[in-house]
């Protein structure tokens, strides 16, 4: 009986000592995902594993690092940048700590590649009366439909706006803080962009 309570205090203060993944975070960074995590500091890992799946399920392989990780006196920060998410639903991502532990799973809606012939402000917006006034370059008495979407990819707001010039407004007074996605269609061109609200 002694023996097997040594053995899982042994066993128990091994663990106390072990990296564990901490301040894991996926956010939009430019034209990808960026993946951030700190392995905190203890015994040596033996790499780590960023896996991507598109059902939440089945994972691949984006990056592995197979060298030793981690530090035993102090947290390693960890950044990584996928550059070929799927565009237009949801991205999942987890982390495998070799032969540790795995995060959770986090899930992050990537929209197309933000179109450069439209910009929308202010971004952000920071008063409840404000809208916003969205530029369509090269369209004049243009019919538009979409969406506004918020961050996971829920559709908020359906759409129709005609550009006056090269301008139209959206009233944003029903949103909460937080980022939005707009994605209008002409018929024959998608424009998407992403805007902020801070009041």
């Amino acid at each position: 009986m002694k023996k097997i309570i040594f053995l899982m205090l042994f066993i128990f203060s091994l663990s106390g000592f072990a990296q564990r993944i901490s301040n894991y975070k996926v956010f939009l960074a430019g034209k990808g995902v960026a993946v951030k995590f700190t392995i905190t500091k203890g015994t040596s890992c033996s790499g780590y594993i960023i896996k991507h799946s598109k059902d939440s399920v089945n994972f691949t392989d984006v990056f592995n690092y197979p060298g030793i990780c981690g530090d035993t006196a102090r947290d390693e920060s960890i950044s990584y940048f996928h550059n070929d998410p799927l565009f237009n639903t949801d991205n999942y991502y987890k982390i495998e700590l070799v032969p540790v532990e795995n995060s959770v799973i986090k899930k992050i809606f990537v929209p197309e590649i933000l179109n450069t012939s439209i910009s929308v402000y202010p971004s952000p917006v920071q008063t409840v009366s404000d809208y916003l006034t969205v530029r369509i370059y090269n369209t004049n008495n243009t019919k538009l439909s979409g969406f506004i979407y918020d961050q996971h990819g829920k559709p908020l707001k359906i759409l129709d706006l005609t550009t006056t010039f090269d301008l139209t407004t959206i009233t944003v007074a029903d949103l909460n803080n937080g980022m939005y996605f707009l994605r209008l269609n002409d018929g024959q061109t998608s424009y998407v962009s992403k805007f902020f609200i801070l009041r």
